[in-house]
């Protein structure tokens, strides 16, 4: 079990500094899906990346995260963070972007190349190996980055916006592919998305922020298995979901 907060986040220093996140806590299960939705500005990102033990200029964050009851200790490797861009090193082919997570883990670069080869035509990115990011779409990167990132197979994986450069079909695999994943090796996702579809179709829980100061506003637990959700059935989700949206933020 991972256990968030009290967070908060200040945003600026002096007499300058305003709250950004406040009080934001939340518990993340060993398995399954939590969605963390919200309007631009929120501090979804801030959160997921204060979560991952990173730092941005200008933020002052207070708050704590326990692992299975104790204080969490970093560098942690229960944890495997995506960006909202891919990040990958443009010097590096992209099998070598791909095992990054495992060297950096202490894991050979060859036998971390050949542990994530398999995944490659899974992700659609058969012949790719060998290439450079440059020489890659953005959809490719973005998939390059994914898959970089579950390769690392943590305990708990924290992912902001991963398909939102994807085109639409290949959003549907990809979100496929990772559900199919967690039912073979189980673990915690922490996901951010502004795409409410998205957040029905894929999450075991929903947590809902709103803005100024970021907060959890609504938690929405979704009982229907994965694979009976359709649009139609999950159009009453949405609805709620953009009702508690435009009731903190109305136009």
């Amino acid at each position: 079990m991972l256990e968030v907060g009290p967070l908060t986040i200040h945003a600026g220093v002096g007499t300058d500094a305003s709250v950004l996140v406040r009080e934001v806590s939340f518990t993340m299960p060993g398995s399954g899906i939590t969605a963390l939705i919200g309007p631009s500005g929120c501090g979804k990102t801030s959160v997921l990346k204060w979560l991952a033990g990173l730092r941005s200029k200008g933020l002052r964050a207070e708050g704590q995260v326990l692992l299975d009851g104790a204080p969490l200790r970093r560098p942690c490797r229960a944890l495997c963070y995506q960006p909202q861009g891919d990040a990958l090193f443009p010097w590096l082919t992209i099998a070598e972007n791909a095992a990054l997570g495992l060297e950096v883990a202490g894991m050979s670069r060859r036998r971390a190349i050949a542990q994530v080869t398999p995944l490659f035509a899974p992700f659609g990115l058969a012949g790719c190996e060998a290439q450079f990011p440059v020489q890659l779409s953005g959809g490719m990167r973005q998939r390059a980055a994914f898959l970089r990132t579950v390769a690392r197979e943590g305990r708990y994986v924290l992912l902001d916006e991963p398909f939102s450069a994807l085109d639409a079909v290949t959003r549907l695999r990809m979100q496929d592919w990772l559900l199919a994943r967690l039912h073979e090796r189980p673990c915690g996702v922490l996901l951010v998305t502004h795409d409410l579809h998205e957040a029905a179709r894929l999450a075991d829980r929903i947590l809902v922020m709103a803005a100024d100061p970021g907060r959890i506003i609504a938690e929405i637990v979704v009982p229907t298995p994965q694979d009976q959700r359709d649009e139609a059935g999950m159009a009453p989700l949405r609805e709620t979901l953009k009702s508690l949206l435009l009731e903190e933020h109305p136009r």
